[in-house]
């Protein structure tokens, strides 16, 4: 086979597997997308109360369960859920100070089991008040 052929062999696999590859990205950017317009998930430290108000809410209602973590502490906060009516919580911890390192290395996870979505990761920062929330990490389980 001569070189012309191969290097156009190798030009079109290359072209089919980005093809591919974007597609791929796409379709879980759109699923992200989708269970984000469905779903409202933070943390925000309110300093007067020390303390971090974790809030939930599924506008879908079909979250049938979540596990709430709050990791980087000495004892990670755990709380888990079960849902009947409302998938949504509001849930208070007390938080002495703020970590030495900042929010990012206090990060606030949440499993869900959604009649839609199937089970679910999310994870996001604790916040404070007059900041702007941040984004909200999905992935698939």
């Amino acid at each position: 086979m001569s070189s012309i052929k191969k290097t156009s062999s190798i030009i079109i696999v290359a072209i089919i597997v980005a093809g591919v590859a974007f597609s791929i990205t796409d379709q879980l950017n759109t699923k992200e997308s989708h269970i984000l317009d469905q779903i409202e998930f933070y943390a925000v430290y309110l300093e007067s109360s020390k303390t971090v108000q974790i809030s939930f809410i599924d506008k879908s209602n079909q979250t049938q369960s979540a596990i709430l973590e709050v990791l980087g502490m000495d004892v990670t906060y755990h709380q888990e859920y079960l849902f009947e009516n409302k998938s949504i919580f509001v849930e208070k911890m007390y938080l002495e100070s703020i970590p030495k390192y900042g929010w990012k290395t206090t990060p606030v996870t949440l499993e869900i089991q959604h009649s839609e979505f199937g089970k679910v990761g999310l994870k996001t920062e604790i916040h404070e008040l007059e900041q702007p929330k941040p984004k909200v990490i999905v992935e698939g389980k």
